[in-house]
């Protein structure tokens, strides 16, 4: 058996791998996959992406993707940290978050594939300015309930980086080596991940998540907790309460009335008509609401305390469950398929100082989730984030490289081409 067929079914293995620990400990499996995995192939991939230049056509044009995953850090400390949150706050009014990142997204087909460096400043400029136009005050509704607006600001740098762009960089490389077993492992990380999520039954009920995981994966509120809430209120898998008349009363009219915002007899009258139906759906009656007649989620009606209202649609619903079985499963193949393919990617074929300073950078990574895995997420954002941007060009690499390969084959077969044949 070829050596690249042996890693493709060992490979295969261990997506089985993680999907049974996915199926049973799928809270523990990430959080552990992310703080002792994560940082390693962190740190193992800059260093490689770095001995190839980014796959940039440019030497230096890593440089912007690094700058831009220093100022994103940067606001998102000063937040954790309590410090020049006038630098935050800036940063979310001007709404950089997004835009900088879909900045970052666009601009590395350019920096893959253009070499002239007029032309990448001219079109790098434009693109901030379209980005700026989409993500504008004007758009901010559209562009909330906007699927792909989501996809490009929430989902790439967590699913579509661990999992899409994983899939693509394996199908390119099947293609580009015409190896059918590679084709094989591609189909599985497709089709285990469904069987997963889709078919293999879930009991919200008996989800045995341990104290650990609950309290890491909030991590006083700067965990992954408000990803999962993001991904399940966007795609409307979170079944929003209704306000009922009871919670109506005690929430809204009681507060009213007790700050003298409310006259006692309009209490009295209120309470009159609603006291014997305090457990059903308070019905709007303003005709000015836009749910007039209607009930009112309650999340839209009372400002209440978010980790409370979503805290067992993301621990312990079903389709909780099913997100977080397929978040586990990702992040820990994304990592396994990286340390696995180690002979064929060659990472660790790097100066022995910058090993020696890889591992132990990795240590204290370690150390430092074990410790406080809030603390750990907060000084290791750059180093998540970072890697991400700085794969960009490669990922657009893969995806040039897949209709490449796919329109040789349609042309000759499935064989490969003269050129890497000589190669």
């Amino acid at each position: 058996m070829l050596k690249d067929d042996k890693i493709n079914y060992q490979n295969i293995g261990l997506m089985f791998a993680a999907m049974i620990s996915a199926y049973f400990f799928p809270f523990e499996t990430f959080l552990l996959a992310y703080a002792f995995l994560g940082p390693l192939h962190y740190l193992t991939e800059i260093s490689w992406l770095h001995d190839r230049q980014y796959f940039t056509k440019g030497k230096y044009d890593f440089i912007p993707l690094l700058i831009i995953g220093i100022a994103l850090s940067y606001a998102a400390f000063a937040k954790d940290a309590g410090f020049d949150m006038d630098f935050y706050e800036t940063f979310v009014e001007l709404g950089l978050f997004d835009k900088l990142l879909v900045l970052a997204l666009f601009s590395s087909l350019l920096f893959a594939f253009v070499k002239n460096l007029p032309v990448k400043l001219f079109s790098i400029l434009f693109l901030f300015i379209f980005i700026s136009g989409w993500f504008s005050a004007d758009n901010k509704e559209a562009n909330q309930s906007s699927t792909f607006v989501f996809a490009l600001t929430s989902l790439v740098p967590t699913l579509i980086h661990v999992y899409v762009f994983t899939g693509l960089f394996m199908l390119y490389g099947a293609l580009k080596s015409r190896s059918k077993t590679g084709l094989l492992s591609v189909l599985a990380v497709v089709v285990i991940p469904i069987v997963l999520v889709f078919f293999l039954p879930v009991n919200s009920g008996k989800n045995h998540i341990s104290k650990y995981g609950i309290d890491s994966y909030y991590a006083g509120g700067e965990g992954f907790f408000f990803t999962n809430v993001g991904i399940m209120d966007h795609f409307k898998l979170i079944k929003d309460p209704y306000l009922t008349n009871k919670q109506y009363l005690d929430s809204i009219v009681n507060k009213k009335s007790a700050n003298n915002q409310f006259p006692a007899a309009e209490k009295l009258r209120i309470t009159d008509s609603l006291k014997n139906k305090l457990n059903e759906n308070f019905i709007v009656p303003n005709p000015d609401n836009e749910y007039y007649m209607k009930p009112i989620p309650m999340k839209m009606a009372i400002p209440i305390n978010t980790k409370d209202y979503y805290w067992a649609s993301v621990f312990f619903s079903t389709y909780g469950i099913m997100l977080m079985r397929f978040f586990a499963f990702a992040y820990l193949y994304h990592y396994l398929n990286w340390f696995s393919k180690t002979e064929v990617i060659r990472w660790h074929k790097v100066p022995k100082m910058r090993l020696i300073v890889i591992l132990i950078l990795w240590l204290f990574a370690s150390i430092l989730y074990a410790y406080n895995y809030a603390l750990g997420l907060s000084f290791l954002f750059f180093l998540s984030f970072s890697h991400v941007l700085l794969e960009f060009p490669l990922n657009m690499v893969s995806i040039v490289g897949i209709g490449k390969e796919t329109m040789s084959i349609a042309k000759n077969g499935f064989k490969k081409s003269p050129e890497v044949t000589k190669k």
